[in-house]
Order: C-alpha cells, then structure tokens, then sequence
C-alpha cells in the first residue's frame, strides 16, 4: 500500500510538490517565527537582568517596592553567606540602589545611584562593557560613573569632581565629592540620562550606614535554576526579616510582555495550519473527483471501502512527510544562518528608552517549540484527508464506474 499510495502521490506532479512547497514554507515560517520570539524574549531577559536587576536578590521583607526597595538590611551577612555557599550562584553582591541628587558649578540634576561593588559587580552585570572613556570605578576610592548624555547635562569632564547628595540614615542630607572616573554609552535613555554608579563604601559613608545595604543581588550560573534557587536561599534564611526574589518576580512586566507575544504567536500558527488544512483538503478533494472511476474499478474487482479509505489517508500522510521534512530543513537552515549573522531589526530603539538593547536579534532553535510545529503539520494534513477519504469510503461501486 505504501509503495502504491507513493506513486499515486506523483501522478500529478505539480500538484503535490505545489502542496509540498506551501506546507515546507508554512512550517518553515512558524519556526522562523517560534525562534525570533524566543529569541527576542530570550535577549530582553537578558539584558534586563544583565543590566541592573540580575537574576536573584535579597530584600528586606518590609520593602514596599521591589525594584526600589525603600528600606535597608542592616547585616546582609546571612544574605551574602546563603548566596556564597551555594554552588549553583556565579556571583554576588550587596548594592544600594537610592535617588539622590548630583551637583555641579553649571547645574544640578536627579539621578538614581546605583553603589557596587565595582571588582562584584562586573560579574553581575554588563554595565562595564558600555563605557567608552575612563575606568568603571576601578580602585578609586570615590570614583563616579555615568552615561555621556548626563555628563553633557552636567557640563562634566574627566577628572573633575561632581557633588553626591542624598539623604542620610539620620534623615539629614549627605553630601560628598566624586571624580568622574569613566563614561559609558548605552543607548538607552533611563540608563545614559539617570543612572550613576559609585563604590559601594563610599557611599555607605556618605549615608551613614556602614555595611548596609537595601538589595543583595545574585548572578546564577544558569537563570533556569533561579526558581529553585531562590526556594533553597529562602529556607536558608528562614526566620530572617529578609525575602528572597527572583527576576521573575522583579521584573514581572517581562512576563507580561512574553504572555501577549505568545498569544499572538498562538494565532498566527492557527492561521498557519488553517492554510495547510486547506490546501491538503482541496488537494485530496481534487484528486478523489479525478480517481472516482479508478476506484469504482478497485471496489469492482474487491477492494473494500476501508481499503481505499487507509490508501488517501496514506497518501496524505506521505505527502505531509514530505512537507514537513521539507519544512525542517528549510526552517533549520534559516535559524542556523541568521543564528551566525543576526537579524537586524528596530528593537532596540523601541526599548531604548527602558533598557539597553541591541538592534541584532541572533536567533537560536527552539527545539521544543519546533518539534511541536512539524507534528502539528503532519497531523493537520492527516486530518485534512480524512473528509474525501470518508466520502471515498462510501462510493458505490455502480455509481463510480459511470463517472465521467
């Protein structure tokens, strides 16, 4: 049957490698798009958590904001020994996270200050791979970092000192003096136009609050443990006045953001197999009113309906192998080749204002997600044979000797 259903596949030759082409290039195009969102998502994870949030961190319980938590740990020593110790963390750091406002003879200008642990934080984030003039933080003691477009602002060169004020544990305004030591470019407006980075210590003092911090934050070798990473921390410090949360839960909006686009993927794929359905159900259509008499003489001569029934649904099913096979390879090649050479698109100017992203997508396979899409093809091609098979099953053999 199998070798019979092959051949009468390429009968019309056109036709089938017509409806082999449109299912290849169907399959093709949802993996294409498959890879590009998870891509696009795989990358905003990224450099949200590569930029400030990082992939766990430790607050105080009673922060009211959890990107900005409002209150301090007084010893994040329990925080820092739970993270340390644990094999599966990369790297970790106390950092303290504070609007405040920077000073200069020309001007003066809100900004969030981010204190680090410059040698720590290097690990955590990517921050340091931005700057084009100077050193991030370094060993200067009181050292001061931030984008070009706010040293513009603040009409701020190399070298020279800028004011720091915020306000102190005892609730009067602190004030210190920073060298800017480097410069960085993002690209990303909050990042180039409000945030400064300065050593850790320094500011401490500048507060008044020596070894304290308001967030610990965490770098994990692999960001898919930080659920379960942040379950064992969470233990380790039960009894605390300390939570524990993952980027998930800090940066939430990303989530949202991959629920809407999956759903809109959703769709798209809907449409997609739609198509298909209907190219292989008006081929197998077109093909039974062909054959009609072809298997009023098969019936004639005894096959029975089941029979002729399995050959369509055969035929289909070869000819959806073909397609999806044909739609793999394509697909595969496509996300190999862009993977390498990346894809430009306008993302990062859609998200510059937010955080910094590029404008080159690297696409990377989403097995999972692709394996799903090529049975879903075969499968939808199954079903679509099964109308003209059934009402191929139910031919009279009188009848179908008499079509014309």
């Amino acid at each position: 049957m199998i070798r019979l259903a092959w051949r009468n596949v390429w009968r019309n030759r056109r036709r089938s490698l017509i409806n082999v082409a449109s299912m290849g290039f169907g399959l093709a195009a949802i993996m294409f798009g498959q890879s590009l969102l998870r891509s696009l998502q795989v990358q905003l994870i990224e450099k949200s958590t590569g930029s400030i949030t990082g992939h766990l961190q430790v607050q105080d319980d009673k922060a009211d904001l959890v990107k900005m938590p409002d209150r301090f740990i007084v010893d994040p020593r329990p925080a820092a020994a739970a993270l340390e110790n644990d094999p599966r963390v990369r790297a970790s750091g106390g950092r303290i996270h504070l609007t405040g406002l920077v000073s200069t003879p020309a001007t003066s200008v809100g900004a969030l200050i981010c204190a680090v642990d410059p040698e720590k934080e290097k690990i955590i984030t990517d921050m340091h791979a931005y700057m084009t003039q100077g050193d991030y933080l370094g060993k200067t003691a009181k050292g001061l970092v931030l984008g070009e477009s706010l040293a513009k602002r603040l009409d701020l060169r190399m070298g020279e000192k800028a004011v720091i004020m915020a306000q102190a544990a005892d609730g009067s305004m602190g004030a210190e003096a920073f060298r800017l030591v480097g410069l960085y470019r993002t690209g990303s407006e909050s990042f180039d136009n409000q945030i400064v980075y300065v050593p850790l210590a320094a500011f401490q003092e500048l507060l008044a609050r020596p070894g304290q911090v308001n967030n610990y934050v965490a770098k994990l070798k692999d960001i898919e443990q930080a659920d379960e990473v942040q379950k064992d921390v969470a233990a380790a410090l039960k009894g605390l006045p300390l939570r524990v949360l993952s980027w998930k839960q800090i940066d939430h909006e990303i989530l949202g953001v991959k629920a809407f686009q999956d759903a809109i993927l959703f769709i798209v794929l809907c449409v997609v197999f739609a198509i298909v359905a209907l190219g292989i159900l008006n081929t197998q259509l077109m093909s039974l009113f062909e054959r009609v008499r072809e298997f009023g003489v098969l019936m004639a001569i005894g096959a029975r309906p089941r029979w002729v029934m399995r050959l369509l649904l055969v035929e289909s099913a070869l000819l959806g192998a073909v397609g999806t096979l044909f739609g793999l390879c394509v697909g595969a090649v496509l996300i190999a080749h862009f993977g390498r050479a990346g894809l430009s698109l306008p993302v990062g100017e859609a998200l510059s204002y937010f955080l910094p992203f590029p404008s080159v997508i690297y696409m990377r396979p989403n097995w999972t997600a692709h394996a799903t899409a090529c049975l879903a093809v075969f499968a939808t091609t199954v079903l679509a044979a099964l109308p003209p098979a059934l009402r191929a099953g139910r031919l009279k053999p009188a009848e179908a000797l008499r079509h014309v």
